[in-house]
């Protein structure tokens, strides 16, 4: 492999209804710091300061870490309490364009950002645009249900997570170290 292609910007997405994509990404982000990689976190839609990849993450020099989102997104798309949530995927969209062409950023983490595009909390042009124009050596990790094909097309790399078997149907709550 020439230097050219160790370089280039990457583009990875996990998408799917199964468990294990932000779990995934964070594996990666992980690996990036191992490399001594600076990077960022931005996470769309949660709003829960103590799960346990940002209390162990956020502690770490090398990473940036911030949340815009404020929980769990009401079923009607025209709830009026739809306009906050907007207006906090709104400000995630703005720290990850600003992220995206940050020089000092070697890996960025746009965790939950398909679903947040998905419920209509952003649009997703400006942020194809802002991937687009991400530097060379960029490593951009983006999570989600409902993935649109733009964002498909876009990746260098894409899974698909399925569901075949989750606790939450057998009634078992969310649980410190696994979901939470």
């Amino acid at each position: 492999m020439g230097e050219a292609e160790r370089n280039a910007r990457r583009i990875l997405l996990f998408t799917g209804n199964g468990k294990g994509k932000s779990t995934a990404a964070f594996g990666m982000l992980a690996r990036a710091l191992g490399h001594g990689m600076r990077a960022r976190v931005i996470q769309f839609v949660k709003s829960d300061g103590e799960v346990g990849e940002q209390k162990f993450f956020s502690a770490l020099p090398l990473v940036e870490w911030s949340q815009h989102g404020r929980g769990f997104l009401p079923r009607d798309p025209d709830s009026p309490q739809m306009a906050d949530h907007r207006e906090a995927a709104a400000e995630g969209l703005s720290a990850a364009l600003a992220a995206l062409l940050d020089p000092d950023c070697d890996f960025v983490l746009l965790d939950e950002v398909c679903f947040a595009l998905s419920r209509g909390l952003i649009e997703s042009a400006p942020l194809i645009s802002g991937i687009k124009g991400a530097a060379d050596g960029k490593i951009v990790v983006l999570t989600g249900r409902n993935a649109p094909q733009e964002l498909l097309d876009l990746a260098d790399t894409a899974t698909e997570m399925t569901m075949l078997k989750h606790g939450y149907e057998a009634g078992i709550p969310a649980q410190k170290g696994v979901e939470d």
